[in-house]
């Protein structure tokens, strides 16, 4: 909001420079962007009143002969299409300074000697939104009632010597969008009460009560109220009114239109006028707009209505977006003579989401949002029905409509003195705190500790104890308050032992080349139980932004999926990309949220490199990154189980469930080809990857590794080759080596698989290579090759295993 400091004065005797005035109102909490002096680098702009103008043959020009209040006219060459004689003009002077620091000399144009400029608003710095159609394309010429003088600076005439302070407010004090909020908020600043007068007005005009039908829903429009004004002569409005407009953004249009908005401005209330002709056959509702009606709206933008948005309607067509715009079809022209002035409290939420889902936000649509002074609705209809008696020659009918007449009661908060002082570390007297809420205009009732206060409705964010203090804190000043330690009990930094245990398995996964990624925890219904082995109930957003974030996901390889989709498609298709994060459902009605880690591998295990070869990932590369981590964090390798599962978005023969003590942890495989052809990004790869919930996996961690000493006596390797069934897993000959082989069995690993050709159908061939060690003595090779003997008579017994 762009307060002026010189309409500021209308309401507060203010002696105190702008700028610390604006230090100070920062310093209370509403912060002052800016404060921006109009007049600033510019110098020798007159007012100039044209005497003679004459067209320059085969020129777009014009000679004109001005009087700038010198003992002579000076004579200026101007191509602006609506300069005339007769005008009173902007006029930059032989060595003057306009907009961009441009310099004004005299010299000549077509051989006609020019002594100056005649200016355009544009010329000296105002924003082209904010200069009236009637002058966009030409010069600025002040109205014929101007009380201005050739040879007089324009600075006063046209607000530049004014102070505009840039209010960047915070959603919760919207009661600063208007001038009197702002003088209630300075007023406190200051200790001054704002000079705010009641509206007397006296209507002149016949009884049109029962001119118009209304209906309107009061729950889009809860309060309501109408006035017609008859006999208005459109035209331009004062100099003093254009002047309060543009210095707070607006741009000028007619005497009508900058009517509402002046009281718009003055009193934060939103008001419209219509054509009185648009409501002839009797008829006035709101209502929400039907499947498929339109409406062209005052900017020209011809918007398609949702059935959400609220509309003002004659009974069978829309005629204004309620709370946004109004449409062409109601607009106030130059040959209206009678209007209807509407002031109303909309449905907030409603009149935001029609000017986001339209790309229209208005001054309007920002005050509904935010929030309006339900005891200004018709005080600002009286006050518009005034001024366009004074301004615009109308007269008022009596009477006014209320289809909708709700009110809102004051707000009492009760708390308490002490509370007060204990919260702000103050020491504040009652008297003190009762001083502050009476330079804030409210109501206060003491009686001992205990503070009652009454909140007008022009501050709809006070509502609860918290905000007295907060406005008793920053009235009394922030800087005003001790600075002091608090009293609390120690507390020692550190993480959580969850949090250590999830930090260790982030960091050996990282260890092993993987690199972090952070996915949004909102994602589609669809994707959300995808890769997930039982699915729980969702939780879901109510007012998503999108479909595509409307649930919380219950697993994480959806956003690891995510990522891959954007890098491959950017040609990156070796990856190797990890999440740590929380997972939601709402299992047993209850919103639960558990710890996950996943990774996601796709392209080759290696970079490409001459010295080997090339391996491309796959199942038993991640399982064996996934074995590792397990032996890392202390969970043994027989008490892990894999067992065949089909989970949605998961390929049907290359995944697992996992098991660790028979209770399911979490899943490994590949991502199904259905998923990778959905995307042309993913067509042609193969996409592995693993999911553990380390809400069952963290209990199994041991506290840590103790380093050991490297053995004193050597190690003994033995190979085994053996033929076994295909249906005889890797998982339980290994088992059975480690229970067969004694206490001297340090290590088994898989050194070679083969199947096919001199390997009968439904069999394989695998070798492995086993490592003995006695740590306490040499061990011999006698004692090795009994337990050799052991592990292949025990293979052959009970597996039915080929010693090959």
């Amino acid at each position: 909001m762009l307060v002026s400091y010189n309409w500021l004065q209308d309401f507060l005797n203010l002696d105190i420079d702008p700028k610390d005035l604006a230090e100070k109102i920062t310093r209370t909490g509403v912060e002052i962007e800016s404060v921006n002096h109009p007049e600033d680098g510019l110098k020798k702009l007159v007012v100039g009143h044209i005497l003679e103008c004459e067209d320059i043959e085969g020129t777009h020009l014009h000679k004109c002969l001005v009087d700038v209040g010198e003992d002579e006219p000076i004579k200026i060459v101007c191509g602006a299409p609506n300069v005339a004689a007769g005008q009173n003009v902007i006029v930059a002077l032989h060595g003057a300074r306009i907009a961009g620091n441009h310099k004004i000399k005299r010299g000549k144009i077509r051989g006609i000697e020019s002594n100056g400029m005649i200016c355009g608003l544009q010329e000296i710095g105002f924003a082209d939104k904010i200069v009236p159609p009637k002058y966009a394309d030409g010069i600025f010429v002040f109205p014929k009632d101007a009380d201005v003088k050739p040879g007089e600076d324009v600075y006063q005439a046209l607000g530049m010597d004014d102070y505009i302070l840039d209010f960047d407010i915070t959603p919760n004090r919207a009661d600063t969008l208007s001038m009197e909020g702002a003088a209630y908020e300075v007023g406190a600043i200051v200790d001054q009460k704002p000079k705010i007068e009641p509206v007397v007005l006296k209507e002149d005009g016949a009884d049109w009560t029962g001119e118009l039908e209304t209906e309107v829903d009061e729950k889009l429009a809860p309060k309501m109220s109408l006035r017609k004004i008859t006999g208005v002569k459109v035209g331009e409005s004062p100099l003093w009114m254009q002047r309060r407009l543009w210095n707070a953004g607006i741009r000028p249009i007619n005497n009508v239109v900058d009517v509402t908005n002046y009281v718009m401005l003055l009193t934060g209330q939103p008001m419209h006028a219509y054509d009185a002709r648009t409501f002839e056959n009797g008829k006035f509702e709101v209502r929400n707009a039907k499947q498929g009606e339109k409406l062209t709206l005052l900017n020209d933008k011809e918007v398609e209505l949702d059935p959400r948005d609220i509309v003002i309607t004659d009974g069978k067509e829309p005629v204004m977006m309620a709370g946004v715009m109004g449409g062409k079809n109601s607009e106030v022209e130059d040959d209206t003579t009678d209007i209807i002035l509407e002031s109303a409290i909309f449905d907030g939420t409603s009149v935001r989401k029609s000017a986001v889902r339209h790309a229209n936000r208005t001054e309007a649509s920002s005050r509904f949002e935010k929030g309006v002074n339900w005891d200004n609705t018709e005080k600002a209809l009286d006050m518009a029905a005034l001024l366009l008696r004074n301004e615009a020659e109308g007269k008022i009918a009596t009477g006014v409509i209320r289809p909708t007449k709700q009110e809102r009661k004051p707000a009492v908060v009760k708390t308490t003195i002490s509370h007060i002082n204990k919260v702000l570390g103050t020491e504040l007297t009652s008297a003190e705190i009762e001083k502050i809420f009476d330079r804030l205009n409210f109501e206060t009732q003491i009686n001992g500790d205990e503070l009652v206060v009454t909140v007008p409705n022009r501050r709809w964010d006070i509502s609860i104890p918290a905000d007295l203090v907060e406005e008793v804190g920053r009235i009394y000043g922030y800087d005003n308050l001790k600075s002091t330690q608090p009293l609390l009990a120690e507390t020692h930094g550190g993480y959580s032992e969850k949090e250590i245990a999830m930090r260790r398995i982030k960091a050996i996964i990282q260890g092993q080349g993987m690199m972090e990624a952070i996915s949004y925890s909102l994602t589609s219904p669809e994707k959300a139980v995808r890769y997930t082995k039982d699915p729980q109930p969702l939780v879901e957003v109510e007012m998503p932004l999108n479909s595509s974030r409307s649930a919380m996901r219950e697993n994480l390889m959806t956003g690891l999926m995510d990522a891959a989709r954007y890098n491959m498609a950017r040609k990156e298709k070796e990856l190797a990309l990890f999440e740590q994060g929380r997972v939601y459902d709402h299992a047993n009605n209850e919103f639960n949220e558990h710890e996950h880690v996943a990774t996601l591998y796709s392209g080759h295990t290696f970079d490409q490199n001459w010295q080997h070869e090339n391996q491309k990932v796959d199942f038993y590369f991640v399982k064996g990154q996934l074995t590792e981590l397990f032996i890392a964090i202390g969970i043994k390798e027989d008490e892990v189980e894999y067992k065949a599962e089909v989970i949605n978005g998961m390929h049907p023969t290359r995944t697992a469930g996992i098991y660790i003590k028979g209770e399911y942890v979490g899943m490994i495989g590949m991502i199904s080809h259905e998923i990778m052809v959905q995307d042309k990004s993913l067509r042609g790869s193969e996409i592995y990857g693993y999911e553990l919930d380390l809400d069952k996996i963290i209990p199994l961690l041991h506290k840590g590794m103790k380093a050991q000493p490297a053995p004193k006596f050597p190690a003994i390797k033995r190979d085994l080759s053996v033929l076994v069934a295909d249906d005889i897993t890797n998982a339980q000959i290994v088992s059975q080596i480690k229970q067969s082989a004694g206490k001297y069995l340090t290590k088994v690993e898989v050194i070679d698989v083969y199947a096919g050709a001199q390997i009968e159908n439904g069999k394989k061939s695998i070798s492995y290579s086993l490592t003995f060690l006695n740590k306490k003595e040499t061990l011999t090779d006698e004692v090795v090759t009994k337990a050799m003997d052991k592990v292949e008579e025990d293979l052959k017994e009970k597996l039915n295993i080929v010693i090959r």
